[in-house]
């Protein structure tokens, strides 16, 4: 039996998922709404923080919808402006539904140390290729949180090679200045990555939160606490999520080892996985290990050194802003399903998980040219171009021979069928003919199509094309290619239109010609 997706489902509102979450998205339009004061504190922060990175000023409202992601070179893939886009759109419709102030919040999940997932970016090149950038820093990074990532001068050649690689416009110097100008005025990864979100979102009412914060520290304290009093309790909740799920056919996307705490320790600087067995806390990578009241000490004394894993990371954003919906992925979506009994654990209420938009960048051009190979239906797979290329001969096939070949295939692949439902009845197996049939002409047709090779040899080039600009390395256009890679071309009037221009309440994908 297949294994069901979590965020497909989700989706659709199927019923059994209902008990893993807070409500359906389509919910918050009507009567559901969380609303009250954010984190004693944590609005003079936002604003000293706003000032530090060029962001305007925040206005807080009573009510707030919060996505995330953690920092990467140039902002990382383009979905993560998509989310954050998903973010002030729906912000925006509850303000004007429900009459109240709704602030779209960018967590930025600064104390992430995974860098091999952040020290690289993919633009697309004016050949139509797929390049990828990555930042080797001179200094050992292994283990630092991104807001302690330093920058070295070797990232201003990557936005130098990012800028002369891409298409560019009168717009290519403009944006090569503000990337240089940014990087040397920021202190970290991280920080260069705020500013950059900051300057592409400007004016949106967009406030940009960054998770090494003190008050993200203190709305932590007692969560961290109850996690060292009784051992593995969120682990053990997730877990035995995970397992509902399963049971019902669905995917487990998070499975926590039934020894790994749910928070990291700062070692010498370094985020470092806490476990606890045979009575003790260890912190395998150090070779630490602690009582449970020298922890508890630790934390008295440096709360600081604690900061949440992704489970309980929700659930501390939760203390700091009444969050009505975070914006998830569908890795997000399916993961928050193992989530909401932590909520439960500490009597707050779940935000409804809303899915983010999801988008493919194209151009007048590459349109026609779709239309032009026949290719341009909704469901195309970009990630098979052998598949495509035969489409694209086959639709554009003026050979008489394949005309031919093609209109005597499907009289005989039903005269096959129809034989092999005669054959059912008799006493022996009958051999899977129309299969073998069906493999034969489709190696024969590509063969007969590929013939013309000077025909061949251009819409593969075309295909490749297509399939480099909507999946680079098979996957989708926005899981690789980084937002700067159409800026120079486009300028910072991009991200306001995709703002203006997604569509949010139809979890589909958008298409928007530039």
């Amino acid at each position: 039996m297949p294994v069901r997706s979590v965020a497909a489902a989700y989706r659709n509102e199927e019923a059994d998922l209902l008990p893993f979450y807070a409500a359906w998205p389509r919910e918050l339009l009507t009567n559901r709404l969380v609303t009250g004061e954010c984190w004693p504190g944590l609005a003079q922060e936002l604003a000293a923080y706003q000032s530090s990175i060029g962001n305007p000023p925040p206005d807080l409202g009573e009510s707030f919808i919060v996505t995330g992601q953690q920092p990467a070179l140039f902002t990382g893939p383009l979905y993560t402006v998509y989310k954050i886009a998903t973010a002030i759109r729906l912000a925006r419709q509850i303000s004007d539904k429900h009459g109240i102030r709704c602030t779209p919040v960018f967590w930025q999940g600064s104390d992430d140390h995974d860098f091999e997932e952040a020290h690289s970016a993919t633009v697309l090149t004016k050949n139509h290729e797929p390049m990828t950038l990555t930042y080797n820093p001179m200094h050992d990074v292994a283990g630092l949180s991104m807001y302690r990532v330093p920058l070295d001068a070797s990232v201003h050649d990557l936005v130098d090679r990012a800028a002369d690689a891409t298409p560019g416009s009168e717009y290519r110097e403009e944006v090569r200045a503000f990337l240089h100008d940014s990087l040397s005025a920021a202190s970290s990864l991280a920080d260069w990555s705020a500013r950059i979100i900051a300057r592409l979102f400007a004016g949106s009412g967009l406030v940009i939160f960054t998770s090494e914060c003190q008050s993200a520290r203190k709305a932590a304290r007692d969560i961290i606490e109850k996690e060292i009093r009784e051992p593995l309790i969120s682990t053990r909740l997730v877990n035995e999520a995970g397992t509902q799920l399963a049971a019902l056919g669905y995917e487990r996307q998070v499975s926590k080892g039934e020894t790994d705490c749910g928070f990291f320790l700062d070692v010498h600087n370094r985020r470092c996985k806490v476990t606890y067995q045979d009575g003790m806390f260890h912190a395998p990578s150090v070779e630490l290990r602690f009582t449970q009241d020298q922890l508890l000490g630790v934390l008295e004394e440096e709360p600081e050194r604690f900061s949440p894993n992704v489970a309980l990371r929700t659930v501390v954003q939760q203390r700091l802003f009444p969050t009505a919906a975070y914006v998830a992925g569908p890795g997000e979506i399916a993961y928050w399903g193992q989530f909401k009994p932590l909520f439960d654990l500490f009597n707050l209420q779940m935000p409804v998980v809303y899915p983010r938009a999801q988008c493919a960048l194209t151009t007048s051009k590459l349109n026609k040219l779709k239309n032009k190979l026949g290719l341009d239906g909704a469901s195309t797979d970009w990630t098979s171009p052998d598949d495509l290329i035969t489409q694209a001969m086959r639709s554009g096939a003026s050979n008489p021979l394949v005309a031919a070949f093609q209109s005597r295939r499907a009289s005989v692949e039903l005269e096959m069928k129809a034989l092999e439902a005669e054959l059912a009845k008799a006493p022996v197996p009958a051999p899977t003919l129309t299969e073998r049939v069906v493999t034969a002409f489709d190696n024969y047709e590509r063969m007969l199509l590929r013939a013309d090779e000077t025909r061949y040899e251009t819409v593969k080039q075309q295909v490749t094309r297509l399939c480099n600009t909507f999946s680079p390395f098979r996957k989708p256009q926005e899981r690789v290619y980084t937002i700067v890679s159409f800026l120079f071309e486009h300028g910072w009037d991009l991200v306001p239109r995709i703002v203006r221009e997604i569509e949010i309440e139809r979890f589909e994908l958008n298409e928007i010609e530039l």
